[in-house]
């Protein structure tokens, strides 16, 4: 019973960081293309020239840049496959 607990436990925790995973990167795909949308929308269709807002802007989208991006955790990779030659 303990052996069929701790495999099920493990496969929770295996979804479960997989789940984290993308939830992390949808996250962060999300808020680049807000964050464009933005800066697109204050300069061409808002026309604004409140500074505070563009610092805002340029210190969150560096944020994210400097901070969750440039994560080895955040990568999407593809995944290498080996092929075994049996002799």
């Amino acid at each position: 019973m303990e052996n069929q607990t701790s495999e099920f436990q493990n496969q929770q925790n295996a979804v479960k960081t997989k789940a984290t995973l993308w939830i992390k990167r949808t996250y962060v795909v999300a808020f680049n293309l807000y964050t464009w949308f933005w800066i697109f929308r204050q300069i061409f269709i808002r026309q604004s020239t409140d500074f505070e807002s563009y610092l805002l802007w340029f210190f969150s989208t560096a944020g994210m840049y400097f901070f969750i991006l440039r994560n080895d955790d955040l990568e999407i990779k593809k995944k290498t496959t080996y092929s075994i030659q049996l002799q």
